[in-house]
């Protein structure tokens, strides 16, 4: 029996990571931040999967969230085997508009954060002696730069050098360490940024995701269960000779 942790779990691609490995046969804990109702469903739809699961809110930036969900996991569900990194945040706005403020809180979040979760989990797994799986949920900007778009790029880049480093560093110890970039889903967070967008380009909002679509060579946005799936593959015996990737789910959009 494997248990899983999944930052950021209440909504959007976190909560079609957990569904997605609930459904390949892991517990997990649902990790969130303010939103207790959606965590909530989403820890519904996963007991409805058969698997046990456990809720547990904190800001991923404060350095005791991560304890408190490895805490859940082995105390209530009796072990930890894998921890994803999804929790994230952002921004849209032209880098010579982008204040220190606005970086500040990505970096807290989408970079601290992350290293908060795999220092954790990895060492929970060295002290157990478990050849656990670390996944850090990046972006295709974490490969490549869009305009209006530098400050989450820049921490995207972040999580893929800190994925890259802790595999080579872990890799004796039969821990892997890798991330998915997923290309554009319209999540809570995009729509947000296409809000932004539209307002900044003076276009509307279905030229904007037009735009965004015509950029997609399979001619559809990603899906949280594409993530999912990506994520579900990486826990899998499968994926034990996988490590220190970055591993682009966007439908061709960038090719890496």
């Amino acid at each position: 029996m494997s248990v899983a942790v999944v930052t950021g779990a209440s909504r959007g691609i976190g909560r079609g990571i957990a569904l997605a490995l609930a459904d390949a046969g892991h517990d997990i804990v649902v990790g969130y931040n303010t939103d207790a109702a959606a965590a909530e469903q989403t820890a519904d739809d996963i007991a409805m999967l058969g698997r046990r699961v456990v809720c547990v809110a904190g800001n991923v930036a404060e350095d005791g969230t991560a304890k408190a969900l490895v805490d859940a996991a082995v105390v209530q569900l009796g072990g930890l085997d894998a921890w994803v990194n999804n929790a994230g945040v952002s921004t849209l706005a032209p880098l010579m508009e982008t204040s220190a403020d606005d970086l500040t809180r990505l970096v807290d979040v989408n970079v601290v954060g992350v290293l908060h979760g795999m220092q954790a989990a990895a060492r929970h797994f060295l002290d157990t002696n478990t050849p656990g799986r670390i996944v850090n949920i990046s972006s295709d900007l974490g490969v490549a730069a869009f305009k209006f778009l530098g400050a989450y790029a820049a921490t995207k880049f972040a999580v893929v050098a800190l994925t890259k480093t802790l595999a080579l560093e872990l890799a004796a110890d039969g821990i892997t360490v890798n991330a998915v970039c997923p290309g554009t889903a319209e999540t809570d967070m995009v729509m947000a940024e296409r809000d932004s967008e539209t307002t900044l380009l003076g276009l509307s909002a279905h030229d904007v995701r037009q735009s965004y679509l015509d950029g997609i060579p399979l001619g559809r946005f990603c899906e949280p269960a594409d993530i999912g799936a990506a994520v579900a593959y990486l826990l899998s015996p499968g994926a034990s000779y996988v490590t220190g990737q970055s591993i682009c789910i966007n439908g061709g959009s960038v090719l890496h």
